[in-house]
């Protein structure tokens, strides 16, 4: 059935909705309309437009064609199988992207798009449409954005979503033996500008060797990039199964390295992958220039103490928020250099991620001094299978930390003293808003009676001045660390040969 364009989708779902079941006496009944253009040949209009539809990859025509209908229309019935060297300069409507991305990835819904891109929103019946559509026709083909992005600019448009899935599928496909420079020069010079956020879950090894794809060509030719996510394994193996595929060589590393000092990050994470401490110090060496990085994840990695100590330098010379560092090695050593940064006014971070990590009662008590002592900007902390046990310092921090809103102690063997501990801490703590302790073997009477604290910081938010004071111990940032370690803290970049000079 031909559907006129100008009607709004949600006319046509409600005019076609009806209940086959209901059977309803003295009702208006509507006839069947499902063939009501069965004899009506279609107009002199669309026909050109499929004509135009039929020939566009010869004679790319659509900013030429006055009327904003007619481009919607042709948008409609355009092939989505053309070369993208014509359709990504020319073409910028969401109505023609979202067809394409749906038709590749039907079941991959992006976030922070809207799945409503509906006809009438870009149409606008008024006198000045034909003016309208004539100005944008002379506009440079970069400079052009659809109605809906204008209207709404912090929303993410079907264009950006779908060539950055396709970059994705082309990147984690490609084998290193088929790696053409030219090639991924040409698909950057079309995408570069588009793409915002690459996620690459996977990356396909050499027959012969653990490397990958060079991937500091790659992100050179993304100018607005602002989140990359890396995975440098690779998930499907079939019958040529290798121990390569489970590590990353030091010569991708640095050409990474190499690639990120060209570029600014807000968001960098590099999971599930052979990163030790030496490779993960060169990574943040090239990251040092990002101003506006808030985030790093290197969750699932083997990075130890010396990774930490690189990351505490690291905290001190960036705004970093957000530090993930779950299912890592990182002992009582790291621990103490991440204190370090902790302690400092400089220091911006909010929350940090240490699941998983075998930190041990040494740690644990060091981490807890600066959050009792001043730590004031923490917000969030995540201590889940750390290997605690009952530490008496975690009561003692909870009843002092003044900020600290999210404190996850889950799957560690806590013990039911350390219950009686906590609750005694939850006296005068009004921060805290959740507070995770599943399966640290805690009595139940307790656990139940922390939640209902936990509760009543939540409610008593809304009335803060009638809530209890914590007792706030004054500010104390000077967290004494040995001379070696402090030394070494200094000087953690100063021993890495730039990424440049070692790739070449």
């Amino acid at each position: 059935m031909r559907i006129p364009v100008t009607i709004n989708p949600n006319t046509l779902k409600t005019f076609n909705y009806h209940d086959v079941n209901r059977n309803v006496e003295n009702a208006l009944q509507s006839d069947n309309l499902s063939d009501w253009d069965q004899d009506i040949p279609k107009s002199l209009q669309e026909i050109c437009l499929e004509a135009i539809a039929s020939n566009w990859e010869a004679n790319p025509i659509l900013e030429e064609i006055a009327l904003t209908i007619d481009r919607c229309f042709l948008l409609n019935i355009l092939s989505t199988d053309l070369p993208q060297n014509l359709t990504i300069p020319r073409i910028n409507d969401d109505i023609y992207w979202k067809r394409c991305y749906l038709k590749k990835w039907p079941k991959l819904i992006p976030e922070n798009v809207s799945t409503d891109v509906q006809i009438n929103e870009i149409v606008r019946v008024n006198n000045g449409s034909r003016k309208s559509s004539t100005a944008n026709s002379v506009a440079s083909p970069r400079s052009k954005k659809s109605s809906l992005q204008q209207q709404n600019p912090n929303q993410r448009n079907w264009k950006e979503c779908f060539l950055e899935m396709h970059l994705r599928d082309y990147l984690e496909k490609l084998k290193p033996e088929d790696y053409d420079a030219e090639k991924i020069k040409e698909l950057s010079d079309l995408c570069g500008i588009y793409v915002k956020i690459l996620d690459i879950r996977e990356l396909q090894c050499s027959e012969n060797s653990p490397s990958r794809i060079p991937l500091n060509a790659i992100i050179t030719g993304l100018e607005n990039l602002s989140e990359l996510s890396i995975c440098f394994k690779q998930t499907y193996v079939g019958e040529k199964f290798t121990w390569d595929i489970l590590k990353v060589s030091l010569h991708d590393i640095k050409l990474l390295a190499k690639g990120l000092e060209k570029c600014k990050l807000t968001t960098f994470r590099l999971r599930n992958s052979d990163v030790d401490d030496e490779k993960a110090a060169i990574i943040l060496k090239s990251l040092l220039k990002h101003d506006e990085l808030e985030v790093i994840d290197f969750s699932h990695c083997r990075i130890g103490d010396g990774g930490a100590v690189a990351l505490s330098k690291f905290c001190l010379l960036n705004p970093v928020t957000d530090l993930i560092l779950a299912n890592n090695k990182i002992g009582t050593k790291g621990i103490e250099a991440l204190c370090y940064a902790i302690c400092h006014k400089i220091c911006n971070l909010r929350s940090i991620d240490l699941k998983l990590n075998a930190i041990g009662e040494n740690g644990i008590n060091l981490l807890m001094q600066p959050l009792t002592m001043g730590a004031r900007k923490m917000k969030k902390l995540y201590l889940g299978g750390c290997s605690l046990g009952h530490i008496p310092s975690i009561g003692k921090m909870i009843e002092h930390n003044s900020s600290l809103e999210h404190l996850d102690l889950s799957n560690n063997s806590l013990g039911e003293e350390m219950g009686k501990i906590i609750l005694q801490g939850l006296r005068y703590n009004t921060s805290l808003r959740k507070l995770d302790t599943r399966m640290c073997k805690l009595n139940s009477a307790d656990e139940f009676e922390i939640i209902q604290k936990i509760n009543r910081n939540r409610k008593a938010s809304r009335w803060s001045r009638f809530a209890k004071r914590p007792i706030i111990v004054e500010p104390q940032y000077n967290f004494e660390i040995s001379d070696e370690l402090r030394c070494e803290i200094e000087n953690v970049f100063d021993r890495i040969n730039a990424p440049t000079e070692a790739s070449e």
